[in-house]
């Protein structure tokens, strides 16, 4: 939402207050039609999340599927935004990832050393039976 309010220089608070600004209505377009193109939300949930009947997040995001057409800037404004969620995406789950792997290697390094207190242990107990 940040690239977006920044692409129409439009503050994220003023986004849906119903204002009729060119670059509120075009920043509100492109929200509603990455929130249902890239993220797959339904009518529903975008309306929970912009407080929009569904009519108005239908008809928004048609009006910008046809701006995307028909107009170099709005396709350029919808690259912008989608290349910025690949990135944060892709960084947050590299250190999501990352952060898997310490924990694991943390446990294989305890799992290791109570194995081989272990079989040290067992070694022990043998030379006694013996």
């Amino acid at each position: 939402m940040d690239e977006i309010c920044e692409i129409y220089n439009v503050e994220r608070d003023r986004m849906f207050l119903g204002s009729r600004q060119k670059n509120i209505i075009f920043a509100k377009r492109l929200y509603i039609y990455t929130l249902r193109e890239i993220f797959g939300l339904t009518l529903k949930e975008i309306g929970s999340v912009t407080n929009l009947h569904h009519a108005s997040i239908i008809h928004h995001h048609e009006q910008f599927k046809f701006e995307k057409k028909t107009y170099d800037a709005e396709q350029e404004s919808f690259d912008r935004v989608e290349n910025k969620i690949i990135e944060v995406e892709v960084d947050e789950e590299i250190e999501g990832l990352e952060k898997k792997l310490a924990g694991i290697k943390k446990s294989l390094t305890k799992l290791y050393k109570i194995n081989k207190l272990k079989h040290e242990r067992q070694e022990r107990e043998n030379l006694l039976t013996e």
